[in-house]
């Protein structure tokens, strides 16, 4: 069965608790005063009186410390004047008693109050600061939009106590950008309405203004170099007192720092695309002077060798045909290592690289590479450190080959005549680590972290012709097959380019595999 007793939260309503233990305060002060009477002058006792004065305009403002100090003078005057449970006063100096206690308790509790006042208002600029140091101090940590903006509306409606939305739109369309809590967002045609006027005009509208007041909530136009780029809306519940100033500052305040953000952002966009901008006129200069010197160099050598066949016809003995016909074939070499660079470099670009990644021994794959470039290692001892029964890798072998390739023409083209060049291959853990080491000019470490970059070339050999596209094509392949390409020099002496593919684990078909589409 329901209880049909009201619950009883309190004894008193709110407003009447201030005036009720002031008034406990005073008696208290009375039972105090009466027994110590008799030792002290009569007018002495009037100071106790001003104790309730002062707590009740400390803790409750200036309308119960008043009704402290005219409760202080009644008791005074019943309890301790003469004659004695009588508010009649036999000597006239007890008015003037009762006139400067009555001042001196106004006084003090308007101070007191003044105080308690500025102590508020003192705590509220406090928490204000904090809420705005602490905003901006999660909104710069952060570079997306929607995480800025949606962790502005949080923090905001915490700081506030209310319901947050930002919205935006052009025309009749309104939508929303962030909201906290969830339930806070686009509402009804009126506050659209609302929004639409603050989007166009540029100006605050709704609760505590001037313009649409009769709207609940209250809507700031948040501006970014001047233009209105969303709207703020606060809905601090259904009453319709005036919003205090403190708060409406608070607001204002946040739209504010809204506004910063976005602009911060705009800047980081604007000055991204610069550098991308910078960036990429950059790579096409850098790819106009490889181009323009790497198919020059052989297409003059194959034009000249051509005109001098032609030119002379017959009279070139066997030698000397045979001398030409190798720069010819030298020079196309070059020209096809290079356009299939070039064609590499923008199938990664582009995205459109696929593997076909099947199971292949490594001996298969650098024995092939090597035969390839013969003629570019002629004059450099390649020495293969490949041990036998090692394990397959998946991967493909067009695309791998394409990478050692590179890597024995890289060291090839730097390692100093008669050296030898070393090939080796060992399986660690689940990768396969295939490395080729020369002896050319050891790369410096601060250049080794960009080497594998587009166009990037070691300082030291800019003589040496070449476009810094080979090592940046055998990273994405690699990278492309889930493996690492890195450089070191081992003993100090020379360079090991080392990428490692993935080995065939245990139980797998080490036979074929399906092709990996789309990488």
């Amino acid at each position: 069965m329901a209880n049909s007793r009201a619950p009883s939260a309190s004894i008193c309503p709110a407003p009447v608790k201030p005036y009720a233990w002031t008034l406990l305060a005073v008696v208290l002060v009375t039972l105090i005063g009466k027994p110590i009477s008799s030792l002290f002058d009569i007018a002495n006792v009037t100071l106790l009186y001003l104790l309730p004065v002062l707590m009740a305009a400390v803790r409750w403002g200036r309308g119960p410390s008043l009704f402290a100090s005219f409760l202080g003078v009644l008791a005074f005057d019943f309890f301790f004047v003469p004659p004695v449970f009588s508010f009649a006063v036999s000597d006239i100096k007890y008015i003037f008693t009762f006139a400067v206690f009555l001042l001196v308790g106004l006084v003090t509790g308007t101070m007191a109050t003044r105080i308690r006042d500025e102590l508020e208002k003192t705590k509220q600029r406090e928490k204000r600061t904090f809420a705005l140091y602490a905003l901006s101090e999660k909104i710069a940590s952060k570079a997306d939009l929607g995480e800025i903006l949606a962790t502005f509306a949080r923090t905001m409606a915490e700081a506030v106590d209310g319901q947050v939305s930002i919205l935006a739109g052009e025309g009749d369309y309104v939508g929303e950008l962030a909201s906290y809590p969830a339930s806070a967002g686009v509402g009804d045609e009126k506050q659209k309405a609302v929004v639409r006027w603050v989007l166009e005009h540029g100006q605050g509208a709704g609760r505590g203004t001037d313009i649409l007041r009769e709207a609940s909530e209250l809507i700031f136009p948040i501006k970014a170099d001047k233009k209105t780029v969303a709207a703020l809306c606060v809905n601090l519940g259904p009453e319709r007192r005036p919003l205090p100033m403190e708060k409406r500052q608070l607001i204002e305040a946040f739209a504010n720092l809204a506004a910063v953000a976005i602009i911060r952002l705009r800047l980081a966009e604007e000055a991204e695309q610069v550098q991308r901008l910078a960036e990429s006129e950059k790579l096409h200069k850098a790819l106009l002077d490889s181009i323009s010197h790497d198919l020059r160099t052989p297409l003059a050598s194959i034009t000249g060798a051509v005109t001098s066949l032609l030119a002379e016809g017959g009279s070139y003995d066997q030698e000397a045909k045979g001398i030409l016909l190798d720069t010819i074939k030298e020079g196309a070499f070059r020209l096809n290592h290079f356009v299939a660079n070039l064609l590499d470099m923008a199938r990664l670009q582009s995205g459109s690289l696929k593997l076909r990644a099947e199971w292949h021994d490594i001996q298969d794959i650098v024995g092939v590479a090597l035969r390839e470039v013969h003629d570019v290692v002629e004059g450099h001892p390649v020495l293969v450190n490949i041990g036998p029964d090692l394990p397959l890798v998946k991967a493909d072998f067009g695309l791998i080959e394409h990478v050692l390739i590179n890597l024995l023409e890289n060291a090839a083209k730097y390692a100093p005549g008669g050296s030898e060049i070393v090939v080796s291959a060992r399986p660690v853990e689940s990768m396969m680590l295939i490395s080729v080491a020369d002896r050319g000019p050891v790369i410096p470490a601060d250049e080794g972290e960009h080497i594998f970059d587009k166009f990037y070339r070691v300082q030291r050999s800019k003589s040496i012709s070449g476009s810094g596209l080979g090592l940046s094509i055998c990273r994405g392949i690699v990278e492309a097959h889930g493996g690492m390409i890195w450089v070191d020099s081992p003993l100090e002496r020379g360079n090991r380019f080392t990428f490692s593919l993935p080995l065939a684990r245990q139980g797998q078909s080490e036979t074929a595999g399906e092709g990996l589409e789309g990488i």
